[in-house]
């Protein structure tokens, strides 16, 4: 392995031991109680190689959060592009919760009490965003204030099943849990334009 190589894995196996502690640590604690020092102490991590990788430790929950966050906005963008099968869940729904799963520790507390609110709203900003040009896309014309009712509860909803199913395991698969998330909003979604109609024609 060359010099370039060498240090690139140096640099994942540093990173990954901060990570670690930093996890750890959140296990305890807020986010704004966790010291540079005593997560660089906890992870025999020299205080100078956080700092040249990070400012702070919310530097570093930052960078952590945009990794996560260019991965979520790919699978997202999907829920317009792809054409949902007969008889199968959602795509999008079954990779949300394989990158929640893959991210199992770090998803569990950054939506937990000592997580992130940001991270929680951020999580609804992109579904409202990019459900609102599903929605759209498949001609679903419903009214402004039954639309903003309508997100709510299925935001809110799907984000309390994904706290719930990270809290307890993952002992269901993601595909099992699409499948539940499935039948949950498909009929939601029937209900909302059945009930702008009815709105509409009063």
């Amino acid at each position: 392995m060359n010099k370039s190589g060498e240090n690139n894995r140096s640099v994942r196996n540093t990173k990954k031991k901060l990570l670690t502690g930093l996890l750890s640590l959140m296990h305890q604690k807020t986010i704004s109680s966790i010291t540079v020092r005593e997560l660089t102490e906890l992870v025999d991590v020299n205080r100078g190689t956080f700092y040249f990788h990070y400012t702070d430790i919310y530097d570093m929950v930052s960078k952590v959060e945009e990794d996560f966050f260019q991965n979520f906005n790919e699978i997202m963008d999907q829920m317009i592009n792809n054409t949902p099968v007969k008889g199968k869940p959602p795509e999008v729904l079954v990779k949300i919760f394989i990158i929640c799963a893959e991210n199992r520790e770090f998803c569990e507390i950054m939506l937990g009490p000592n997580g992130d609110a940001a991270f929680v709203d951020r999580i609804k900003n992109i579904v409202n965003e990019k459900s609102s040009e599903m929605w759209k896309s498949v001609g679903a014309n419903m009214s402004q204030e039954v639309y903003e009712y309508f997100n709510a509860f299925i935001i809110n909803g799907y984000i309390g099943l994904l706290q719930k199913w990270l809290k307890t395991g993952c002992k269901q698969t993601p595909e099992e849990m699409a499948v539940f998330a499935a039948r949950v909003i498909i009929p939601a979604v029937k209900n909302s334009i059945e009930l702008n109609e009815q709105i509409r024609n009063i």
